[in-house]
């Protein structure tokens, strides 16, 4: 999709958990194998004492904050993730929203796994051309991954999981360090769902804290039930396609001399090399960053924290692309291309 009217993603966040397991660390304690520590090549975790929400209500302080604008000023509040916020039976958007004063905002939770920030851009824009009297649109996203519910070394395959919120205001015209969305694309494998499902049976009730939860046992028996089906070949497809289609769409060309960066799911690093860039570089001549490898992966929020960390590094002029990709349980995957404002 093309965004001709324009909007920009402005004065991006990011908190980060408090405190940094590292690999070494890990290994020592029998969390990971050294082995995986090797190919995985993550230098440490982020962990945090906090819920989630906490962390994405200082998130998005820091946000309004660098934008200059105070939560009366947000039209949506859109809040992604992928695991457990702290209660149950409750709404953490709205949390958000009172916690910001943001009273006229309507509220949002975005459940689409670890692709939830960028499916939360997609919505925020969509409702930003359709109503113009939005002023701006708040995207959180917050995922922590502790103990005894969460295995966030060993407990799947080809990512480790760290702590963290992030956040970003939609608006009409740049607030603070800002990029235009010039476009964006999504793909979806459905047939790829039982990934996180597996073989067990529905259960009646959340399991979390009860039983630790371990993707990699769900994802071994969908390779097992399904050989039919290549992960490696639908996330190859996909890659392609959505880059391509958000350039295409931007009309931009794949080797525009303006490319920066191009920011990829914090991913394990050998599930990068050996899968996510060769298809990304078929398609697109933006150098890849590596920003994840002292975080982990950060559930829905891997795209607007690579974001931040672009925007605060200050290598960046006015005019240059940046290629943000992003990929979730389900699957769907989306790229944006944007312009440093």
């Amino acid at each position: 999709m093309r965004f001709d009217l324009p909007l920009y993603l402005s004065a991006p966040a990011t908190v980060l958990g408090e405190h940094v397991q590292t690999a070494a660390e890990a290994v020592a304690e029998g969390l990971i194998s050294e082995y995986n520590a090797e190919r995985y090549r993550y230098s440490g975790m982020r962990v945090s004492e906090l819920s989630p929400v906490e962390l994405a209500e200082q998130s998005a302080a820091l946000t309004l904050a660098a934008a200059g604008l105070t939560g009366e000023k947000l039209g949506r509040i859109l809040h992604a993730w992928t695991y457990h916020q702290g209660h149950e039976f409750w709404c953490p958007a709205h949390y958000l929203a009172d916690r910001l004063g943001a009273f006229k905002a309507l509220p949002v939770g975005v459940q689409q796994m670890c692709n939830g920030g960028m499916s939360a851009i997609d919505q925020a824009a969509r409702d930003m051309i359709v109503d113009p009297k939005i002023h701006s649109a708040l995207i959180t996203t917050a995922d922590c991954y502790p103990p005894p519910g969460f295995d966030r070394w060993g407990g799947d395959l080809g990512i480790a999981y760290g702590d963290g919120a992030t956040s970003v205001l939609l608006t009409r015209a740049p607030y603070g360090p800002s990029v235009r969305l010039l476009a964006s694309a999504s793909v979806a494998a459905s047939e790829l769902e039982a990934m996180h499902r597996g073989d067990a049976p529905f259960s009646p009730a959340p399991m979390s804290g009860v039983k630790t939860l371990q993707p990699r046992q769900s994802k071994k028996e969908f390779m097992t039930g399904r050989p039919g089906v290549d992960f490696g070949e639908a996330a190859h497809s996909a890659v392609t396609t959505v880059v391509s289609r958000s350039l295409e769409d931007a009309g931009l060309r794949p080797d525009d001399p303006r490319f920066r960066a191009a920011a990829l799911p914090r991913l394990a690093g050998h599930v990068l090399t050996g899968a996510y860039e060769p298809a990304f570089r078929e398609v697109c001549a933006a150098p890849i960053v590596d920003l994840g490898s002292g975080t982990g992966h950060l559930g829905a929020g891997d795209p607007m924290a690579s974001l931040t960390d672009l925007l605060a590094a200050g290598t960046l002029e006015p005019g240059d692309l940046v290629v943000l990709l992003s990929a979730g349980a389900g699957f769907t995957w989306t790229c944006a291309v944007v312009e440093v404002a």
